[in-house]
């Protein structure tokens, strides 16, 4: 993968929720968000609430919109990066 991650599952259900995105050595759950699915107040809410289930399970939610991934795709390269060598380092110490 581009941002130096390993491949992730897709489609899986974690928590009650179907994800996009699940990398499970690091507990990383990745939510892709186009406007068609994700802009109403309902599905925004539903948005917040499998966040925080899934924080409360000790994932680490992250969420990009289509037009990030489309247009600004070394912002977010670059953001995956930084959140997989953060999620790496605190797996590294929980196991010290």
């Amino acid at each position: 993968m581009e941002a130096g991650l390993p491949l992730p599952l897709s489609k899986q259900v974690l928590n009650g929720f179907e994800v996009d995105f699940f990398f499970p050595g690091l507990g990383l759950v990745i939510e892709t968000d186009g406007l068609r699915y994700h802009r109403t107040p309902s599905t925004q809410a539903r948005d917040a609430r499998r966040d925080r289930a899934h924080l409360l399970a000790g994932m680490t939610p992250l969420r990009f919109t289509h037009y990030e991934i489309k247009y600004e795709r070394a912002q977010v390269r670059s953001e995956l990066r930084q959140i997989g060598d953060t999620l790496t380092r605190a797996s590294d110490i929980d196991h010290t």
